[in-house]
């Protein structure tokens, strides 16, 4: 979605870790920085202190229409974090050109067309499983964070690739309107939605936007967690109330109302939503939903 990106690209310090021996295989302790195909190749961070004894947990940013990995990943300010939190990211870039030339996921009908060839869900989870082999990451510790047409993509990967991956974050993203066209394989993920009411590009409250003269309805933020909290088991009629946060500087005061869906869940599994009143389509955060964002991911595991 119209991704006019305001934020310069933090510059890349690499880092992540916790003792784990759930890695299979010998790892090199200078993997490459890029996997993928030559045609589609994928950016990676691993920390500056790298360990190819110490495993992981593995974080996929997927960027908004018009942008790219880089940008996304320094929008999200998470580069930094690499080293800090100890993490290896991949953020790679979508591998559809739409009409107006911007760069987009093909996910879950969201700026793509009706039996589009690009097949995003089998190149995702192909990066993951080559991640899996060239660095010493956790499989039960695999997350997704999307943006826009990126969270889009997260929840596309929810319902036909969930094997693959723990938790995602979508901000200011959805899914199909019709809950048909989504066909969770199991075991089900856990899910963080972000939405801001003022976003002017994909509505709060859901509808219809238009992309290369197509139209694609999808669903609001609430029924969207609360959609994502059935499939997780929970009961999606009761929420716990979690608290206000500051994550936004441009809005006065403490914006943010998260709630959670934690009645009944199956195991190891939560869903939230994190509502940011008078949010736009790209909020400018603070370091701290980063922060809270890759600390909510990385407490799920399977």
């Amino acid at each position: 979605m119209k991704n006019a990106w305001v934020l310069l690209i933090l510059a890349a310090a690499l880092g992540c870790s916790t003792d784990n021996d759930s890695g299979t295989g010998d790892f090199s302790p200078d993997p490459p920085l890029v996997i993928g195909t030559d045609e589609r190749p994928a950016s990676v961070a691993i920390p500056q202190d790298y360990d190819p004894e110490v495993t992981y947990p593995l974080l996929m940013v997927l960027h908004g229409r018009g942008a790219d990995g880089q940008t996304q990943a320094g929008y999200f300010q998470l580069f930094p974090l690499v080293d800090e939190k100890q993490f290896v990211m991949i953020y790679p870039d979508g591998g559809k050109f739409n009409a107006s030339g911007a760069r987009v996921w093909n996910g879950a009908l969201c700026c793509a067309e009706p039996g589009d060839p690009i097949d995003d869900v089998g190149y995702l989870s192909d990066l993951i499983e080559e991640a899996k082999r060239t660095y010493n990451v956790d499989p039960k510790r695999v997350y997704l964070m999307g943006h826009s047409n990126g969270g889009f993509m997260s929840f596309r990967m929810a319902c036909e690739a969930s094997a693959f991956f723990t938790a995602m974050v979508s901000l200011a993203g959805s899914t199909w309107l019709d809950p048909d066209l989504c066909r969770p394989n199991t075991p089900p993920v856990s899910v963080l939605v972000v939405h801001g009411t003022a976003d002017d590009t994909v509505f709060y409250d859901g509808g219809i936007f238009e992309s290369d003269g197509m139209q694609y309805g999808y669903p609001g933020a609430v029924e969207l967690s609360e959609r994502s909290a059935a499939t997780a088991g929970c009961d999606p009629e009761t929420t716990t109330p979690l608290g206000m946060v500051d994550l936004v500087p441009s809005i006065e005061g403490e914006e943010t109302e998260r709630i959670g869906y934690r009645t009944g869940c199956d195991e190891g599994l939560g869903v939230e939503l994190w509502t940011i009143e008078d949010g736009p389509h790209i909020p400018l955060f603070t370091i701290d939903f980063a922060d809270m964002a890759t600390d909510w991911l990385f407490e799920q595991s399977r």
